[in-house]
C-alpha cells in the first residue's frame, strides 16, 4: 500500500510494504542508462521507472497513470502472485509523483526481510 502524507513533493514521504522483488519489464531506453559492470541484480538494473514503461495490465496502468496526473492518490492495497509488478508500479507511481524527491521520500518496507 502507498500513503502519500502531503501534497508537495518536499513534505512527501511514501511508505509501502511487499512481500518479494517482484521482477520487471523495462524500456530500452531505461536499460541504456544503466552501467553493464554494476552490481545489481538484473531484476533491479532494469526495472522500469515510469509508469508508461510497465508491460502488462493495461488498465492498472492506466489507471495508476490517471493518479500521477491528477495528483489524486487514493489509499491503494496492491495484492498477487511474486513477481507479477506490484512494488514495481508503486516505485514507479511515486517517482511520477514525487520526481526528484523521490529517493530522499520513499521508505520501502519488505516483509520478508
Amino acid at each position: 500500500w502507498a500513503c502519500p502524507v502531503a501534497r508537495r513533493a518536499s513534505e512527501a514521504r511514501v511508505v509501502f510494504s511487499s512481500t518479494r522483488r517482484p521482477t520487471g519489464h523495462a524500456h530500452f531506453a531505461t536499460m541504456a542508462k544503466v552501467a553493464s559492470n554494476s552490481t545489481l541484480p538484473w531484476v533491479e538494473k532494469y526495472r522500469p521507472t515510469k509508469i508508461d514503461e510497465i508491460v502488462g495490465n493495461k488498465e492498472a496502468v492506466e489507471r495508476l497513470g490517471a493518479m500521477a496526473a491528477t495528483g489524486n492518490m487514493p489509499n491503494l492495497i496492491f495484492t498477487g502472485p511474486p513477481g507479477i509488478g506490484k512494488t514495481t508500479s508503486i516505485l514507479c507511481l511515486a517517482h511520477t509523483l514525487l520526481g526528484p524527491a523521490y529517493k530522499d521520500a520513499v521508505l520501502e518496507l519488505n516483509a520478508s526481510d
